[in-house]
């Protein structure tokens, strides 16, 4: 959905407040503390007097609004902003930056920093297996980030490693590594590799001859691709890789360590949906219905996705 549809489709706060409502229940609202089905819609004025809505549970009594117990938990921010934002972040091919949302929407950056890790929450997925179909999986890893200044001849020290694993033509997953050893890596490719695939495609990292069965096993190498002109390249996940780049040094420019999961995860989100782009609002939208995500959670350092 792009911004000019939802403007439109959604004029006023009580349009997109009603969008939600029937987003979270389908099937009528219920009580989020005891699940009764009879609940009283209650008109009344916040603290800035503006107007808004109150549910009251006709069992237990409990006052909670639309939003409570969700990623929207506990913000004042109008639900018009939060839409302009989710179409904004599933429109954007290679990511949007904070910064940018502040400018579009009208808020300082900090909140907008808040509202962009909120959705980037709702768009992180466990990956699923790869190549059960039968298809052609392709694997490597790739650093991103700069070197340290004076950090002698292995500049990656600095470097943040990221492992891929794309279907060739579909899927693709990113993850945060703590290195490349055989121990890092095994688990990985066996959680997310089939054994239904039917090839293995890696570059030449001595490591995957280890991790990879054999027969299925092939080792890319550039040189004899152009030579044979046999399709042995893992272009599939380098392309990812090379997206995914562009987007932190054209749009992010710097991305945290203990946040980059979040980065990865909504990256591969919106990639693995690229062929389903009108769908992508109302998916990212029905997700945002999960625990809310506190900002003290969110800034003390440990990776809450």
């Amino acid at each position: 959905m792009n911004l000019f549809s939802l403007a439109k489709e959604f004029p006023t706060e009580s349009d997109a407040l009603e969008y939600w409502i029937k987003t979270r229940w389908p099937d009528g609202i219920r009580c989020v503390e005891c699940n009764h089905s009879k609940v009283y819609r209650i008109e009344t004025t916040g603290k800035t007097g503006k107007s808004c809505l109150v549910l009251e549970c006709a069992k237990c009594g409990l006052h909670f609004s639309p939003t409570a117990g969700t990623l929207f938990h506990d913000s004042h921010l109008p639900l018009q902003k939060w839409f302009a934002c989710i179409a904004l972040m599933c429109e954007a091919k290679k990511g949007v930056s904070a910064n940018q949302i502040s400018r579009h929407i009208g808020v300082t950056y900090k909140t907008a920093w808040y509202l962009c890790h909120r959705i980037r929450k709702a768009m992180s997925e466990e990956p699923s297996v790869m190549g059960g179909q039968g298809q052609i999986v392709e694997i490597d890893e790739s650093f991103i980030g700069g070197n340290i200044r004076g950090g002698g001849v292995d500049g990656k020290k600095s470097k943040i490693k990221v492992f891929g694993v794309a279907e060739r033509g579909g899927r693709v997953h990113l993850r945060k590594i703590k290195n490349l050893k055989k121990e890092t890596l095994q688990p990985l490719v066996d959680a997310m590799v089939s054994p239904n695939a039917s090839k293995v495609i890696t570059d030449g990292a001595y490591v995957y001859r280890s991790l990879i069965p054999k027969e299925k096993h092939i080792a890319g190498n550039h040189f004899q691709e152009i030579r044979k002109g046999e399709a042995i390249t893992n272009k599939t996940i380098e392309g990812a890789f090379s997206l995914f780049k562009r987007g932190v040094v054209g749009n992010y420019h710097k991305i945290g360590e203990e946040h980059m999961d979040a980065y990865l995860g909504e990256f591969c989100w919106r990639y693995n949906r690229r062929k389903h782009q009108p769908e992508m609002f109302n998916e990212a939208l029905k997700r945002l219905n999960q625990a809310p995500l506190p900002y003290s959670k969110l800034k003390g350092g440990d990776n809450p996705f």
